[in-house]
Order: C-alpha cells, then sequence, then structure tokens
C-alpha cells in the first residue's frame, strides 16, 4: 500500500509541476515574512554558492542574487527555466528533478533553499533520501533554508464545498466553476492519503485538490533533521514569529525553517 501511495503522489506531483502552467502564480518577487526574516538572519551563509530547489519563477532568486556570490536554480519544469533565464541573467538555471541532486558536487555550496513546501512532493523514503543528498551537497557549516506543511493544521483541512472561501464575487465564482474538477481530484487522490506515527500524506486544497502533501510537526522536523545530518536553526511561523520546541503554531498551515549541516556524529551524539 505504501508503494502504491508513494506512486499516486509522485504521478500527481509531477502533473502539476510538470506542465509548466503555473509560472504566472509563481511568477512575483514578494518575500514571505518567514522568508524575508531568515534571509535576513541568515544572510551570511546566502553570501555564497547558493543553489536554489524549484525555483518556479524567480520568486526567492530575485532576492538571491542580491546577496549570493553564485546562485544557480532548478525546476522541474522548462518553461519555468526558461522564464528564469531571462528574466535572471545573473544566476545560472537547469531543468531537474528533487529526487535526483546526484548531478551536484559534495561540499559544493554554501547554502541550498526549497522554497513554498516544495519538498512536500516527496513521499516520506524519498524525503529522507533527498535529505541525505542535501546533506551531501553542502559544505560543512552550509545552510539548509525550507518551508513545509505542518501537521498540527491537519484536522483543520476541508474538502472542496467547504473550502470556498471568497472575498469578491469574481474569486467566489471562480471556486465555485472549480468546484467539479475539485471533487475529481479528490476522489481520485483520497484514496492514497497516509496517516503514520510522526507525519502525514494528505490531499488538501493546493491546485484545485490536485496534490498529495508531506505534513510533519515541527519536533518532528527537527528530530527528522537531525537523523539526517542537520541541526535545526530556527523554526518561523509564516509571519516570522518563532515557534519554540513544543509548540504546535495549531492555525499556521506552513513552517519554515533554517539548519545547518552537521557531523552524523554530532547529529545523532
Amino acid at each position: 500500500m505504501t508503494g502504491a501511495s508513494d506512486h499516486a503522489q509522485r504521478e500527481a506531483s509531477d502533473r502539476v509541476w510538470g506542465s509548466g502552467r503555473l509560472l504566472r502564480r509563481y511568477g512575483g518577487r514578494t518575500l514571505r515574512p518567514a522568508e524575508r526574516a531568515l534571509f535576513e538572519s541568515h544572510a551570511g551563509a546566502l553570501s555564497g554558492q547558493v543553489l536554489e530547489l524549484g525555483c518556479g519563477g524567480g520568486r526567492l532568486t530575485a532576492h538571491l542574487i542580491d546577496v549570493a556570490a553564485a546562485v544557480h536554480g532548478v525546476d522541474i519544469a522548462a518553461s519555468m527555466v526558461e522564464h528564469c533565464r531571462r528574466a535572471y541573467p545573473r544566476a545560472t538555471f537547469s531543468c531537474g528533478d528533487l529526487r535526483d541532486l546526484s548531478g551536484f558536487d559534495s561540499a559544493g555550496w554554501d547554502a541550498v533553499v526549497a522554497g513554498f513546501a516544495v519538498i512536500d512532493v516527496l513521499s516520506d523514503d524519498e524525503r529522507g533520501v533527498f535529505l541525505d543528498q542535501v546533506h551531501r551537497i553542502l559544505r560543512p557549516g552550509g545552510l539548509f533554508i525550507f518551508s513545509t506543511h505542518n501537521l498540527a493544521c491537519a484536522p483543520l483541512l476541508r474538502g472542496p464545498l467547504r473550502s470556498i472561501s471568497a472575498s469578491t464575487p469574481i474569486s467566489f465564482a471562480s471556486q465555485v466553476l472549480r468546484i467539479p474538477r475539485s471533487l475529481r481530484n479528490r476522489r481520485r487522490l483520497l484514496p492514497w492519503q497516509m496517516i503514520a506515527e510522526d507525519h502525514a500524506i494528505l490531499n488538501d486544497a493546493a491546485h484545485d485538490f490536485s496534490l498529495l502533501h508531506y505534513y510533519i510537526t515541527r519536533d518532528g522536523q527537527e528530530r527528522q533533521l537531525a537523523g539526517h545530518g542537520f541541526a535545526l536553526a530556527e523554526c518561523l511561523r509564516l509571519d516570522g514569529q518563532p515557534v519554540a520546541p513544543g509548540e504546535s503554531a495549531a492555525g499556521w498551515h506552513e513552517l519554515h525553517y533554517a539548519a545547518t549541516r552537521s557531523s552524523r556524529a554530532e547529529a545523532t551524539g
């Protein structure tokens, strides 16, 4: 069952993100408060060689190129990569998949950035492999900045009909028109949800319920990082406020993390 669930998650992810149809949605340049706070507090670590995974339309790239010596962005969608090449000539870009970082040299990067919960398209097994790969390509003490869905918010998730929330008549009408598609996606993916002791794979409202996302608690994420050779530096809510150990941050669907590459002995000892 787990293998079939993993396959369904990957198939859904590749269908959405490989299409390249979301450039307009991910082509802005506005930093969210947590991103701004992490970029400011870790400006030193971001001043060297930075690898951005899931660069999309270059929303984070636009800010990283102002502080980094060099930025390389990777995205699965060729249209996103071509857009970024035109928009941000000071950086370099390539097509690639989060699941395979073998083309990047060991200890070749000062920082790795993965925004907008992009790593949550990975299954639990894939996530472990991914963290090991990030550990490999980072220099000792290197920085990993990323965000992920907060498992404490799982009880707040709703189906398509109960998720409609619009501030304008146009937005409301748009959501109503998309209900049939959302219901089809929900029926297709709901059987592949998976809830484990320390994480869950859930179908949420993102892109009309067309994805399965990984959810984990703040403390679960810290333990997971430690198990793969990272020391948690800080965890922030979307508004930039810190989340302390033991806090659930209930109501905040996405948490932002900064972690540093430590040795395996330090991580487990």
